[in-house]
């Protein structure tokens, strides 16, 4: 699976801790690739990590947020979290 983020083309990788969370949040992978590929970036402290944050429509408990680390040439779904607010 690949998605754009910031100009570049990835290959996604989901850790188990992400695929339980998107579970656990009725998350599909193509909901989490529209939030990474189109979604607000706020960088993380850690240089190539970065929360990225979209309202899905139709869902209740926006806003989606997806914690993601580039590891060329892979982006890594760290996790997921729903009702999410940037600091």
């Amino acid at each position: 699976m690949k998605a754009k983020f910031r100009g570049s083309v990835y290959d996604v990788v989901f850790t188990a801790h992400s695929k339980l969370q998107m579970s656990l949040r009725d998350l599909s992978e193509i909901e989490v690739l529209e939030v990474i590929s189109q979604g607000k970036v706020k960088p993380k402290a850690d240089p190539g990590k970065f929360w990225v944050y979209k309202e899905l429509p139709g869902r209740k408990d926006n806003l989606i947020s997806v914690s993601i680390s580039i590891e060329k040439p892979h982006l890594i779904v760290i996790t997921t979290m729903i009702n999410w607010r940037p600091l």
